[in-house]
């Protein structure tokens, strides 16, 4: 009697309580099995739902308060914010099958990644609307009996592709949408290794731009300056600012055929085309922002629904009602939308509860997104050539608490125990360069390592690049012809999959993971660029280039990385000194996982490459890396004065060479940082090589 009291006490109290922040209607446009209904592992067949959710939060509520021009945006008749997005959900089809563990990936600029890195799939397939045996290459998560999901959280993302979109309401001020001055910039990631006349002011026609208050220049306070780099030589944290082009040169039209073309507030013509060895630095007033940082409540409440509930507003049913545990992964810039997801405070949703148990995060170095801001661009990234002045690693930069020294109160990543999500932190070597990833445990003045919290664990994958899938050709990017080395073929998936593994059962079963592994000032595996001891290869340029950084004042209206940005070129407060990891004689890094083709090395492998000078060198050629065969022989190595060691002299033969890589594979399966099915496959893949054969 007393529990049906209580249970009833609590219905009743549950009833009565005001609606908050929610998906309040889940519509699945298409539902289809897939791979031809085979079965993945023990689980079964699999099943494709794709359709549109829709969300409404309250401005008022505390949990939105984080949400910039949130309440700028237009309110139903209850004094809510509606909005909706994509989404795509593969379940099994026998859901007690099932892990019962959902594996929410954040897409990628409206796309899908984690194919690729934990499935192998190739370049070719079909990553956004997989259906077939390949599109799931190996199955790992499938097999695993994981519900797979992702939502659509980009305001910017343009239809097309089966890429996943929102409708966002915009900012609006005094009735009408709200403008303001902005900083895009054009290079020759927007180029494709040509010299386009015409661009969408995004730069990418899958982007949606901003457009201008108007076509005329002078009503829109445009300027267009023209600068080699956005780095200063040697690497800091102050950002060139150019040169003006002048102002016959360039106008707001559209002219894919050449100048003058047609006027147009969304788009840039340049009279003699963009230049592949220059950045272009646009300064205009814009119009019309979407209220960007909802993309962070989309998947707060995507997975709230999910996990929680048992129907929508409408009686649509909870497709996968019934999981228990929620893992969270981003890869690049999506790795940089749950550091900065979690740091704001949507991990926990407006029930209190936590949204996200565990999350990987992959490929983010130290950055946090460009999301929660007026006028947001998350499609920008900054490297060490290009787009400098996003707002990326101001304070806080760890994930423990620290005190910040410009604000004099404790701040990080992970200051919400209850709700914290316990993390797996990834990054390739190419993070060190490129997105400041000593930062993430070193001090900013490179004198100390600090101590990391216990829901943390950071692993480098030693000598790896950004991105790239496995089975690609080497190649030197844009054109086949923007860097100077051919970039480094050896695919993360195996580490990545074992580091997943580990994850599941440290949310689950609360089983520690493997030790961190990443380099360290204090055993010297954390260096100064300058300090690199790598062996003099021949034909191998190294400048110490590197992305430098610095805490940035963005204006008064930046704080806790989210507001209105008004220095659009930030000044510079104090800089930092970012360090990378340090190499052995071969240029491999010492620290870290070393994957079995970087213990049992057939070449230099390094996560950076250098621009030709057509593009831009010696600047670092973006995320790519570089692969610099060894010598076979010592008689070849002499006759080209390189210093490694031969092929011949590490292995003897092509069985040496097999047996190293299978003691490196086995080596790490003991460690928990190989699977067994990963250790036959990199076995396989020895033996079927050409080395010393």
């Amino acid at each position: 009697m007393r529990y049906r009291y209580f249970t009833a006490l609590l219905a009743f109290a549950l009833a009565a309580s005001p609606a908050h922040a929610k998906l309040t209607r889940l519509e699945i446009e298409k539902r289809e099995v897939v791979a031809d209904g085979q079965s993945f592992g023990n689980v079964g067949a699999y099943e494709k739902l794709t359709g549109r959710a829709w969300f409404e939060v309250d401005p008022a509520h505390k949990r939105n308060k984080t949400i910039s021009d949130l309440n700028r945006a237009p309110v139903n008749d209850s004094g809510k914010v509606e909005f909706s997005a994509d989404m795509v959900i593969l379940k099994p089809v026998n859901m007690e099958n099932g892990s019962r563990m959902l594996f929410l990936e954040v897409n990628n600029r409206g796309n899908k990644l984690t194919f690729s890195k934990m499935h192998d799939t190739p370049a070719r397939a079909n990553r956004n609307n997989p259906a077939t045996v390949e599109d799931f290459g190996n199955g790992f998560l499938m097999r695993r009996g994981h519900v797979l999901a992702w939502i659509g959280w980009g305001a910017d993302i343009q239809p097309g592709n089966d890429r996943l979109t929102v409708e966002f309401p915009l900012a609006m001020h005094e009735g009408k949408p709200g403008t303001g001055f902005i900083l895009t910039t054009f290079s020759d990631r927007n180029f494709g290794g040509g010299n386009p006349t015409s661009l969408p002011l995004s730069g990418n026609s899958r982007i949606k731009p901003y457009p201008a208050v108007s076509s005329d220049k002078k009503e829109a306070k445009a300027q267009l300056y023209m600068v080699a780099s956005d780095s200063p030589v040697p690497s800091g944290p102050e950002i060139p600012r150019g040169a003006p082009v002048p102002d016959e040169d360039w106008a707001f039209a559209n002219c894919p055929d050449g100048w003058p073309g047609t006027p147009s507030a969304s788009h840039i013509c340049v009279k003699n085309g963009f230049l592949n060895n220059r950045n272009y630095h646009l300064l205009y007033v814009a119009a019309k922002p979407p209220v960007m940082a909802l993309g962070y409540a989309t998947t707060r409440d995507f997975i709230s629904f999910l996990r929680h509930e048992i129907e929508d507003d409408s009686g649509n049913a909870n497709p996968v009602a019934g999981v228990t545990h929620t893992l969270c992964q981003g890869i690049s810039s999506s790795a940089m939308y749950l550091r900065d997801f979690t740091y704001q405070g949507f991990n926990v949703d407006e029930d209190n509860r936590k949204v996200c148990d565990g999350m990987h995060i992959h490929g983010a170095g130290v950055h946090k997104l460009y999301l929660n801001y007026r006028f947001a661009q998350p499609n920008a990234y900054s490297t060490q050539h290009r787009e400098r002045f996003v707002p990326d690693t101001n304070f806080p930069r760890q994930y423990s608490v620290r005190v910040n020294p410009f604000l004099r109160f404790p701040d990080g990543i992970l200051k919400r125990p209850v709700f914290d999500p316990k993390i797996i932190h990834t990054d390739t070597s190419s993070e060190y360069w490129q997105f400041r990833a000593s930062l993430t445990g070193a001090s900013e003045g490179a004198t100390m390592d600090f101590s990391e919290s216990r829901k943390i664990r950071r692993y480098l994958l030693s000598s790896l690049q950004h991105g790239g899938h496995k089975g690609d050709s080497p190649h030197r990017g844009i054109g086949t012809r923007q860097c100077v080395y051919l970039s480094n073929p050896v695919h993360p998936g195996p580490i990545l999959r074992a580091l997943v593994v580990a994850l599941e059962q440290w949310v689950k079963d609360d089983v520690a993971p493997p030790a961190m592994r990443v380099p360290k000032i204090g055993d010297q595996t954390l260096v100064d660029p300058e300090a690199l001891l790598l062996p003099s290869i021949p034909g191998l340029e190294y400048n110490a280039r590197h992305n430098g950084s610095g805490d940035r004042n963005f204006g008064p209206r930046v704080r806790f990385n989210r507001g209105v940005v008004d220095l659009l070129l930030p000044e510079v407060i104090a800089p930092h000194k970012v360090l990378v990891p340090q190499v052995d004689e071969i240029g491999n890094e010492i620290a870290g996982i070393r994957h079995p083709f970087v213990e049992a090395p057939t070449a230099t492998l390094l996560g950076w490459n250098t621009r030709t000078r057509e593009f831009g060198g010696p600047d670092l050629c973006d995320m790519l890396g570089s692969m610099i065969p060894l010598p076979k022989t010592r008689a070849e190595a002499d006759a080209n004065s390189d210093p490694r060691p031969s092929l011949e002299e590490l292995y003897g033969d092509h069985d040496g060479y097999v047996a190293k890589v299978t003691e490196a594979a086995m080596k790490l399966e003991q460690e928990r940082l190989l699977l067994p099915e990963d250790v036959d496959r990199i076995v396989a893949e020895a033996e079927a090589s050409d080395v010393l054969r």
